[in-house]
């Protein structure tokens, strides 16, 4: 791993520790208190930073409503970065619903389905 690489991998670590920081310390929004930022990916020239969060409030109106209050409040939360990281310049925020989690619960859930299927039709025989 180059050291370039190892630079931007420490900086996206320390970007999403800070940013879950400026969520719940320093933006007074209780809805964004139901979101935890689960991933950062950062361009290689650090001028684009894409954040993905995750939610406790899984309704798609309520997702939708995350995105917009993280939109409204992304020069605040930018702004907030470049007072907690030392960096040239603050990388412009993407924010995502990271859907990770709800493709897992999914698979588990189905594969419940299947293991209780085949143990009915064993217990049946």
């Amino acid at each position: 791993m180059s050291s370039s690489s190892k630079r931007v991998g420490r900086i996206t670590s320390e970007l999403q520790k800070t940013i879950s920081k400026i969520i719940f310390n320093d933006l007074n929004i209780p809805e964004l208190n139901y979101a935890s930022i689960s991933k950062v990916k950062i361009s290689p020239d650090l001028s684009v930073a894409t954040v993905y969060f995750s939610s406790l409030k899984k309704s798609k109106e309520d997702i939708e409503e995350l995105e917009k209050l993280f939109r409204r409040n992304n020069k605040t939360i930018r702004m907030n970065i470049s007072k907690y990281m030392s960096l040239r310049t603050t990388p412009t925020l993407r924010f995502f619903y990271d859907d990770t989690l709800d493709s897992v619960f999914r698979i588990e859930e189905l594969l419940n389905t299947i293991k209780n299927d085949k143990d009915k039709n064993e217990s049946d025989e």
